[in-house]
């Protein structure tokens, strides 16, 4: 039987290396067809290209560093960790890629917590069954690859690992040379596309360039001006509250469903809300953007009344929203009932902070039996858990649509549906028509036990003397615009913020309202609007908020912010100036695809005093 020498499996290795490399790179391809628009310029050209040789390369070569300890064990042993590392990091490098397709940013640590806990996207059966089985079949592959390279075919007697590795030495050197550059002058077409290669760590060295005069010093600033400072002390509130007292405080009921669409409030998809809504003197809005494209931001800006970019400074000060803190001081009996736990992202840590014994979470295996556990839970805790003597804020939190989920048995369809969703399976050209199905299927479920708690209320008489206010905490995008966005988290177009938003009870009149209802409206405008009318607060509504009263004289409005994980975005009706972490930002119009125009520097400085007036 032929046994390699050390050398030859070392020599082998490599090889596979080799092998891996350009694979990933073939992989790592996929990134850039989600460009918003193929790059033009030489430099960010050769950037993508010289990013994707060096990048996998590095990438296939810490595998491979991996597991040259291993080669000192015996063939099968031997082989079976070669082929498992490599394998596992190429199918991980391919799952990337579809996270980035939906969302946008790539795998961290971070991404696969909330992924684990539902918050960004739940996987089906089918799904985990082909990554799964694609694994199993890579791994046989790279094994039955492993074992002939080890026989040295001819094509390795020819020396390319010294040619491939100093190839890739120079792409890598070029790839952070033109970074270095690109960074030194703010130029866009670069700096913004290294968000599209994983695990890519860019070399700045602004010191050296200065010292040359190679920096443009005016794009710099402006590019340092958006980034958000989030390890900031806080100044919120401005001033304290300004408080006189409420002869008789009202019900305040606030729903909000995951991922609800805009053009899925309807008397079809959401009769019970629909019927509701239209019975009563409501105030509905139809131009509402949430504070945010992901669960963490929307509910953040509900709650808090300023943008989703305090985040990181909220969780670091364990600051409760002022909103909470006087429901608190006016001896509410507060119910909080949400479908996902309430650890990540960590809203009891956050908006829940100073509300003790928390209900953390539902009990269920899907969304459709967390939001039916909520719902009983809620009827039980309306019925017999609270105190009847004071008043009552409700919180009702759904979470069926961001799952596509309903019952099994449940009679009310919309078809033709998909079965279940594979998101391995989607592209650009997926027609989202039994996709939608089986979406709307999942809102007109979410209905069906929102008509349970309205009917608790009718039963109760507490309708009349209840505030209902009813949102989604994002949307949900299906491929709307035609660049392969399913979903929500990647970007800032109407397709995954705008919400429906309607509101009724006491207080509130259609006639009486001024509001604009085509009029840019946030989620920045619930605390302000509650605060003011059925708290006994006095203070301007600056003080504590960014948004304004819905129920006062309308506020000139022209945009609005909205942040996601890794970003935020001033968004207008024709415009979204999207900003990354790093400052990097895109100019674009409302289908997510590149402008040429000059940015509206004005509002920009608006947008950034709004980030940054509750620093301290």
């Amino acid at each position: 039987m032929y046994s390699p020498t050390f050398k030859q499996k070392l020599h082998a290795h490599g090889w596979l290396i080799l092998i891996n490399a350009i694979l990933a790179m073939l992989i790592s391809a996929r990134y850039f067809q989600f460009l918003p628009e193929f790059p033009s310029e030489p430099k960010a050209l050769i950037f993508m290209v010289v990013g994707i040789w060096g990048q996998m390369t590095l990438f296939a070569a810490l595998i491979g560093l991996i597991s040259i300890p291993f080669l000192l064990l015996p063939a099968i042993p031997r082989r079976g960790i070669q082929a498992l590392l490599a394998s596992v990091g190429i199918i991980v490098l391919f799952i990337d890629t579809i996270v980035f397709a939906q969302y946008r940013f790539h795998i961290n640590f971070v991404v696969v917590d909330m992924i684990l806990a539902g918050q960004i996207v739940s996987f089906p059966l089918i799904t985990w069954l082909m990554v799964i089985g694609g694994t199993v079949l890579l791994f046989v592959a790279q094994w039955v690859t492993v074992r002939r390279l080890e026989k040295i075919p001819a094509i390795m007697k020819r020396k390319l690992g010294k040619k491939f590795a100093l190839l890739t030495f120079a792409a890598l050197l070029a790839t952070h040379g033109i970074h270095i550059w690109a960074a030194a002058n703010a130029y866009q077409p670069v700096t913004m596309m290294k968000r599209y290669l994983p695990l890519f760590e860019p070399a700045t060295s602004n010191k050296l360039m200065r010292k040359y005069g190679w920096v443009d010093e005016d794009a710099v600033q402006r590019q340092k001006a958006m980034q958000v400072n989030q390890n900031s002390d806080l100044n919120y509130p401005l001033t304290p509250l300004d408080t006189v007292s409420v002869k008789k405080p009202v019900n305040i009921m606030l729903i909000a469903i995951d991922s609800w669409r805009f053009d899925t409030y309807g008397p079809d998809m959401s009769p019970t809300i629909w019927n509701m809504v239209h019975q009563k003197d409501s105030v509905i809005l139809n131009n509402h953007l949430s504070t945010g494209n992901s669960t963490r931001t929307g509910i953040f800006g509900l709650f808090y009344g300023v943008p989703g970019t305090y985040w990181h400074a909220f969780l670091a000060n364990r600051k409760a929203p002022v909103m909470i803190e006087r429901l608190q001081d006016m001896d509410y009996d507060l119910g909080i009932f949400t479908a996902a736990q309430l650890r990540s992202p960590e809203f009891n840590q956050t908006v829940f902070a100073s509300i003790p014994d928390l209900r953390n979470g539902s009990e269920g295996g899907r969304p459709s039996e967390l939001d039916a556990d909520l719902t009983k839970d809620w009827l039980d805790w309306y019925d017999n858990g609270r105190d009847k003597s004071k008043p009552t804020f409700s919180f009702l939190f759904y979470d069926a649509p961001h799952g596509y989920d309903f019952p099994d048995d449940y009679a009310h369809r919309f078809e033709p549906m998909l079965d279940t969703v594979n998101y391995l399976e989607l592209n650009n050209e997926t027609d989202p028509t039994t996709f939608f199905n089986r979406y709307k299927t999942s809102v007109h479920y979410v209905d069906s036990l929102v008509n349970k708690v309205f009917k608790k209320l009718e039963q109760n008489g507490d309708l009349d003397n209840t505030l209902v206010i009813i949102t989604g905490d994002h949307a949900q995008e299906l491929n709307d615009n035609k660049l392969n966005f399913w979903g929500h988290n990647g970007n800032f177009t109407n397709a995954q913020i705008q919400v429906p938003f309607m509101m009724f009870g006491p207080g509130v009149s259609s006639a009486a309202v001024t509001w604009p209802r085509d009029q840019i409206s946030s989620h920045e405008d619930v605390v302000p609007t509650i605060m003011k009318n059925y708290l006994g607060v006095r203070n301007d509504v600056k003080d504590y908020s960014s948004g304004e009263d819905l129920l006062g004289e309308p506020a000139k409005r022209d945009w609005v912010i909205s942040a996601s994980y890794g970003s935020y975005a001033v968004v207008s009706d024709n415009t979204i100036l999207e900003v990354m972490n790093s400052g990097d930002y895109a100019y674009m119009d409302k289908t997510n695809r590149k402008l040429d125009t000059e940015l509206n520097y004005a509002q920009l400085n608006e947008a950034l005093k709004q980030i940054s007036r509750f620093n301290r």
